[in-house]
């Protein structure tokens, strides 16, 4: 098979992970996969780096129109056979190109927000020969939203089980460099710093948290000011020189390795590769209660639910934790038997290859 994988922002998330680590897989498998996005994006760099043909494209909503003649000709001399598309702008674009071009077409989705009412929107979600949700709570929200329920199949997003594995040394973890005794309890959060992931409320039950069992707060990104700045107010000052903000966002196994709790506060999910990633790594997690993660996630067996957006819920369920070490070593160990029984990278290659194919060969 030829694919082509288009994406239209710019940084780096759940989303974009997905795109690159499929482009891999299935180049690995004897597929020619090719990425069309921004210019200067993380996900042009890390394909590239990865062996990823790349085109380079001005992705933005002023300029889709003039995307679909270098998408169509891009399909015709790459020889491309399905096209899929990721984002809104790309998905306009990539989605009149491919069937400009006769080539079969799938559309992601992999975030609760309500699909356009718009003609465009609507048009977009009707063109495509299936639409892949990466959760039932995204299949449920596109459905709500008039998508027809037949079109849609859930593939999970994955996690390389063998990168993000406890037992295998990587450069063993952060302490010693950060000058942490290894005594110290960490909690900690790696997800991308936006307003649905809640990392304000794990900032103001810091406050809680550390009163009752001194710990520190850890979080895979160096904020930039002014943001810095405003996300350490949530935390009474006595305690700001215990949060900390790392840039080691590329060794993601070694951040994890470090945090004895993590805690994923978000209220508006997908699915959450961070989480399936500290899963992954045998963490202990403590999540919010949404319907997303009830999905995989069951209380007291592989995770923690507290109450969305409810700081003394969530900084009860912490201490708890802080305070049973027996409790988190089991939760540690049943996490990652869930991500590898329903979250490696082959189940979730294996299946988007299957659909691939069946797409691509239907009559």
């Amino acid at each position: 098979m030829v694919i082509l994988q288009t994406e239209t922002l710019r940084g780096w998330g759940g989303q974009q992970n997905r795109v690159l680590t499929e482009s891999v897989g299935l180049d690995k498998r004897g597929h020619k996969v090719i990425i069309a996005c921004r210019p200067g994006s993380v996900l042009s760099q890390k394909a590239k780096q990865a062996g990823i043909k790349v085109y380079e494209m001005d992705m933005v909503k002023g300029a889709y129109l003039s995307n679909i003649p270098k998408l169509i000709n891009i399909i015709k001399e790459e020889g491309v056979d399905l096209l899929s598309t990721h984002s809104s702008v790309d998905s306009w674009a990539g989605g009149l190109a491919a069937k400009y071009s006769g080539r079969r077409l799938i559309r992601f989705r992999q975030n609760l927000y309500p699909v356009g009412r718009g003609p465009l929107a609507w048009f977009i979600y009707s063109i495509p020969d299936r639409i892949i949700a990466n959760s039932n709570a995204c299949r449920n929200v596109l459905t709500k939203c008039g998508v027809n329920r037949e079109k849609i199949v859930i593939i999970p997003d994955s996690v390389d089980i063998q990168r993000f594995d406890p037992v295998i040394p990587v450069n063993e973890d952060l302490r010693a460099e950060l000058g942490i005794s290894p005594e110290t309890l960490i909690i900690g959060n790696t997800s991308t710093f936006t307003e649905v992931k809640g990392q304000i409320y794990l900032l103001q039950a810091f406050n809680i948290i550390n009163k009752k069992f001194p710990c520190i707060l850890m979080f895979a990104g160096d904020l930039k000011e002014p943001f810095r700045s405003q996300h350490l107010s949530y935390v009474n000052e006595e305690f700001r020189d215990k949060v900390i903000f790392l840039v080691h966002k590329e060794d993601i196994p070694r951040v994890l390795k470090t945090i004895d709790i993590y805690v994923f506060p978000s209220y508006l999910e997908g699915l959450g590769t961070a989480l399936l990633e500290a899963m992954a790594m045998e963490r202990p997690v403590a999540v919010s209660d949404i319907p997303t993660f009830r999905e995989f996630i069951e209380d007291k067996v592989n995770g923690v639910f507290f109450k969305v957006k409810n700081t003394e819920d969530l900084a009860e369920k912490v201490v708890s934790l802080l305070n049973d070490k027996e409790l988190r070593e089991k939760l540690g160990k049943n996490a990652r038997a869930t991500i590898q029984n329903n979250f490696s990278l082959e189940r979730m290659l294996d299946l988007t290859e299957a659909l691939y194919k069946e797409v691509i060969h239907a009559a």
